[in-house]
């Protein structure tokens, strides 16, 4: 991929200090961004997509508890990027908006921000060149995405399905509405201002907010100064999307406390205070031809969104069907990913004897011995699979053990779990340091030590 002069025009951000509260069975306390993607942890994806797009240093906001096992982790896949990590603490629920205001004094040019959970394989080009000529306040991606066919292991459960809606000017792809559909009951209302001023929106509820998005500097200052935000997603930038088309003549007085659109204590001076109206921005707004359309006198501040083609690959891996879909998907997706071969994802260190393995990856040291079939699976660092084993679309961790004659189909193995001889397990979910023990029979188990686990 050729690389553009990112260096000094953006800084990047990874927000990787959220806790994985949607799936902690398979966490049970450890790093969501180290979760197993293939042979990789998940955190090293979008770093390595911001390698591949020329960054050369990049801001990491973690846990203080997790840097050291992070930065570890990382160590061992080492990637071409001088990483500062930046500690919340992990008493605290802090939320992305409230992180990102943490390290605002780090932040001295326009921003990319990226979550640790995003894979996508969109060139980000595209969205720098959409920054630039609209001279966008913010650019976010939208990727057009379906997980299909994932059965996830464990008990049998119907797993909410998170849906946004975007309105979006077909003409400009001007951002004109954000929200969660489930913050709507039957209907939602869309200011007629909006359809007055660009004559068509198409709302769209089909599309994933891959979390990756492209901020002007100014809008880390409001951040900054104003602390009713917490997140994002769900707080910052459905704001700054609504105020779009506010007036210039007519901020909020210092001394007032407004309530914003998205229920958040505003204070402080009024966001148009912070979004640059100089008389040479006016100028390079006015005489762009990509502004032209639903462009008025008071069109400061522009949010675009970026949709990808609907071949994209793209997904945040924030909930356990994901997680299962990310690891089906990743031996054929990998290559478009990263850049590199699918040789990559099986270590070179690793001792494989069976000659029956398909689309399978292989972490490092890793022994498989000889007359075992392995297919479509995922085995981490560490482990010994004994002879006479059959596994089918399985994800390994670190440091299992599976013994001699065992069929596994469909299951999630933790760190350090052990399963004993003659077992047969399909669509099971079993917890860390969980010895299954020998002849064991089970289907659409979630076996765990845990307290918070039990046996269904």
């Amino acid at each position: 991929m050729a690389t553009i002069n990112t260096i000094n025009e953006f800084q990047a951000v990874v927000f990787a200090a959220g806790k994985g509260s949607r799936f902690p069975e398979i966490l049970e306390g450890r790093p969501k961004c180290l979760l197993p993607i293939g042979s990789y942890p998940l955190i090293w994806y979008p770093l390595k997509m911001l390698q591949r797009h020329g960054f050369q240093d990049v801001i990491v906001i973690v846990l203080e508890n997790e840097k050291s096992e992070i930065q570890q982790k990382l160590e061992k896949h080492p990637l071409k990027l001088k990483l500062e990590y930046v500690t919340l603490s992990g008493d605290s629920d802090v939320g992305t908006a409230d992180a990102l205001r943490q390290i605002s004094d780090r932040i001295k040019t326009d921003v990319v921000l990226l979550s640790c959970d995003t894979l996508v394989d969109f060139s980000l080009y595209a969205a720098f060149k959409q920054f630039r000529e609209h001279n966008a306040s913010v650019v976010g991606l939208l990727v057009q995405s379906e997980m299909n066919n994932v059965v996830v292991p464990g008990p049998k459960m119907k797993y909410k399905i998170e849906q946004d809606l975007f309105g979006i000017c077909p003409e400009s792809n001007r951002l004109l509405f954000m929200g969660s559909v489930s913050d709507f009951e039957n209907d939602f209302q869309i200011p007629g201002h909006l359809l007055r001023q660009n004559g068509k929106i198409d709302i769209r509820s089909g599309l994933l907010d891959a979390h990756v998005y492209i901020v002007r500097k100014w809008v880390i200052d409001y951040l900054e100064s104003n602390a009713g935000f917490s997140t994002l997603k769900g707080e910052l930038l459905p704001f700054i999307v609504k105020k779009q088309l506010s007036a210039v003549s007519q901020p909020q007085s210092h001394s007032e406390k407004p309530i914003s659109e998205v229920n958040v204590d505003i204070k402080g001076k009024h966001i148009l205070e912070f979004a640059p109206t100089s008389p040479l921005d006016t100028k390079i707004h006015d005489s762009s031809i990509f502004n032209k359309v639903a462009s008025t006198l008071n069109d400061i501040i522009r949010c675009y969104a970026v949709i990808t083609p609907a071949s994209t690959f793209g997904i945040r891996i924030n909930t356990l069907p994901s997680f299962c879909y990310a690891n089906q998907q990743i031996y054929k997706t990998f290559p478009a990913l990263t850049d590199l071969p699918e040789a990559a994802l099986i270590a070179t260190n690793s001792v494989i004897k069976s000659t029956q393995i398909a689309s399978t990856t292989v972490g490092d040291q890793t022994v498989i011995s000889e007359k075992t079939s392995i297919n479509s699976s995922i085995i981490g660092a560490n482990c010994v699979i004994n002879p006479k084993v059959r596994l089918t679309n399985c994800t390994l961790m670190d440091h299992v053990i599976i013994e001699e004659n065992v069929a596994l189909e469909n299951c999630i193995i933790c760190e350090k779990s052990v399963i004993k001889s003659n077992s047969s397990l399909r669509n099971c979910l079993i917890g860390s340091n969980y010895t299954v023990p020998a002849n064991t029979k089970k289907d659409n188990v979630h076996l765990s030590n845990s307290a918070g686990f039990m046996e269904i």
